[in-house]
């Protein structure tokens, strides 16, 4: 039974090391390996190892110790994958798992090595090893930007909306009747999907009586959206009229900047990996809104870049 064990704990960390290598490379399937990987450590590999340690023991110390270990490295393991996958309830899971740990399994098995009267050895310092290694590792994923970083979205976001104002209000009639009114429309989308997706946060007092948005207010506001709420702001209608635009503008202007601006709005409109969802769904909210403001301001912009065609 503990071959199969050892043969199952291989497997697991076969598909781990995999897995980080395809999410580091942007491979497809990267997603489906992590869930195999660390999900089959914590929920199969750790709970039949638990078991047959139950099992083949008396010690009642050992039992304690046995459970500690499973309790406090199965909650920790499940918080990492729902971190790196950007499940609901991954802040949840750290904040339990990251100090449990060392407030739950250190305190036990110090004591079980006082009261057994062992010799302090090298499983010691391998376990405590461990554990500072798992404990770095889920800090670093609970981590979230700087607040300087943030910041410093908030600041340009607000820069870009003003800088769209003057945009929408000064369109230039040279400009391509049909070039106009569509990227102007894809505008005023955008902007409906803020407005929409603060009010579905309940953040709607932060939409000011002309209609702009304090993005500085946004920065303050521990807000997560996913891509369920973006569709439902209209997000997946803004891709169907957007991918219709940029045909047009791609046939009418082949060799213009405007490919490269709808290039850049594709990246994270997508992502290389499908099945992970676009990019912009994986955001804090204030990069969100940084995002969209700026592909408003993209939109807004073509309609310069193209007065004389």
């Amino acid at each position: 039974m503990k071959k199969n064990i050892y043969i199952l704990g291989l497997i697991c960390l076969t598909l781990i090391l995999f897995a980080v290598i395809f999410k580091i490379s942007h491979w497809p399937g990267a997603a489906i390996l992590l869930i195999a990987g660390i999900g089959s450590l914590a929920l199969i590999f750790l709970t039949i190892a638990y078991t047959v340690a139950i099992k083949n023991s008396d010690d009642k110390l050992l039992k304690n110790l046995y459970t500690a270990a499973y309790i406090s490295f199965s909650i920790d393991f499940i918080g990492m994958l729902f971190k790196i996958m950007h499940w609901p309830g991954a802040g949840i899971f750290l904040m339990i798992g990251i100090p449990l740990p060392f407030i739950l399994f250190l305190p036990v098995y110090i004591y079980y090595h006082i009261k057994r009267k062992l010799k302090t050895d090298l499983n010691f310092f391998a376990i405590l090893l461990f554990m500072i290694y798992v404990g770095v590792f889920s800090t670093l994923l609970a981590l979230k930007p700087g607040l300087e970083i943030l910041n410093s979205y908030a600041h340009s976001t607000n820069q870009l909306a003003q800088a769209n104002k003057y945009l929408s209000a000064n369109a230039l009639q040279g400009t391509s009747a049909e070039i106009l009114n569509s990227s102007q429309q894809l505008a005023n989308q955008i902007e409906e999907i803020k407005h929409k997706l603060l009010v579905a946060n309940g953040q709607e007092m932060l939409i000011k009586s002309d209609k702009s948005i304090d993005y500085t207010a946004v920065l303050t506001k521990d807000l997560n959206i996913s891509l369920e709420q973006l569709n439902e702001s209209g997000f997946k209608k803004f891709n169907e009229d957007f991918e219709a635009f940029s045909k047009i503008l791609k046939e009418k202007f082949p060799d213009s900047n405007s490919a490269r601006w709808i290039e850049e709005i594709d990246h994270y409109r997508f992502n290389s990996n499908k099945k992970d969802g676009p990019i912009i769904a994986t955001l804090p909210f204030i990069l969100v809104m940084n995002i969209l403001t700026d592909w408003q301001n993209k939109l807004l912009l073509i309609n310069y870049m193209n007065e004389n065609n």
